[in-house]
């Protein structure tokens, strides 16, 4: 880490949606902290850039939604930014045809030239012929892009993570709380960690070497793997890879996401950035538009981890490493140290933003 830390009472290693959040709650609780971000700029995955040539503003990682149910959560984002009230609608790409996400009424009648009533879906859907060929459809061929292998051999929650409806209700989540930060996602992170008592060094790692000399509490979002070096191997992501691509039309697919379903097509999702910001007219009515296709990729040693694989394996590595952080805080009992883990990456779970931050308000500060 190279850096005194004596005038801190905290440290934060990682400037994602969890780290950033349990920044300001150490801050506004009178303690002096200190945020290590290895990157050259904060934000996580959520960072955004504005293209130079569109004024477009680019999930540099992936579109990002903040969506949630949760009042707590939406009350302490929005001290931080105003949203736009974006409703997110996810579109599918199969046989040459257009469908909407989620699997609701809109999907199956048209999928199946029919004209159901709400009543009459569950019906329908307990034909095993009718769910095969939808499953076949819209999720065996994305499922097995998007983990490297068949579904059958995935953990049966990933896949109940897309939602399933009885109505024609298109918005893709069923949070009424929505939106894109007007002034962007880069901004709330700023405000985030704009406080007095908060210290940011970006292109700065924190290492187990620095677990053993530091006094003060530290909230790590980093890999667990990475920090005790890799000792009993690296725990297994997926990782992606995204295309981009300024195209001159003013809109090349009429809304934010669509998903390619079909195994045939290597990428699995084209993100169109405008959308998000339906507010910023001249930026709707510009001549341009910046794409962004997402290709899955094996994951690694170097590459960015993006979803953890959930396997027997997996968690056994993750309980080694969990027992670690355990073994270190007792080692260093009473020196005022105490590693506290959290995130996408130190939880080795997939979080949506709202989650982070739930899990970021809970922690006990020390």
């Amino acid at each position: 880490m190279g850096r005194n830390t004596e005038k801190f009472d905290a440290i934060v290693a990682g400037a994602g949606i969890w780290g950033a959040t349990i920044a300001r709650r150490l801050a506004e609780a009178g303690k002096r902290t200190m945020v290590l971000e290895k990157r050259a700029a904060v934000g996580g995955n959520v960072r955004c850039e504005t293209d130079p040539g569109t004024g477009i503003e680019v999930h540099v990682y992936g579109s990002h939604i903040f969506h949630t149910h949760i009042p707590e959560v939406w009350e302490f984002v929005s001290r931080f930014a105003a949203f736009n009230g974006y409703q997110h609608k996810v579109l599918a790409r199969y046989g040459g045809k257009t469908y909407f996400l989620p699997l609701g009424l809109a999907l199956i009648n048209a999928f199946f030239n029919v004209d159901l009533k709400p009543l009459e879906v569950q019906l329908f859907m307990a034909n095993e012929a009718n769910s095969k060929a939808l499953f076949d459809a819209f999720f065996r061929g994305y499922t097995s892009k998007q983990w490297g292998r068949p579904p059958e051999e995935i953990d049966p929650s990933i896949i109940k993570r897309v939602p399933v409806r009885s109505s024609y209700d298109v918005n893709y989540f069923n949070d009424t709380l929505q939106g894109i930060p007007l002034d962007g996602y880069n901004s709330l992170f700023e405000r985030l960690l704009d406080h007095p008592l908060v210290t940011v060094k970006c292109n700065s790692v924190f290492t187990l070497d620095d677990a053993e000399k530091t006094d003060v509490p530290v909230y790590y979002s980093g890999p667990l793997d990475a920090l005790f070096k890799n000792r009993f191997g690296p725990l297994p992501w997926r990782s992606l890879r995204f295309e981009r691509e300024t195209v001159d039309v003013a809109d090349f697919q009429g809304t934010s996401v669509v998903n390619y379903t079909e195994a045939k097509v290597p990428f699995t999702r084209i993100h169109e950035f405008k959308h998000y910001h339906p507010e910023k007219k001249e930026v709707m009515a510009a001549p341009k538009t910046v794409i962004m296709r997402e290709y899955p990729s094996e994951w690694h040693p170097g590459d960015e981890p993006y979803y953890p694989v959930d396997s027997a394996d997996s968690r056994e590595l993750l309980g080694k490493y969990r027992a670690e952080v355990d073994a270190l805080n007792a080692r260093r009992a009473g020196s005022g140290f105490r590693l506290v883990v959290g995130g996408r990456l130190g939880s080795y779970r997939y979080f949506d933003m709202d989650k982070s931050v739930e899990a970021a308000l809970a922690v006990p500060l020390e």
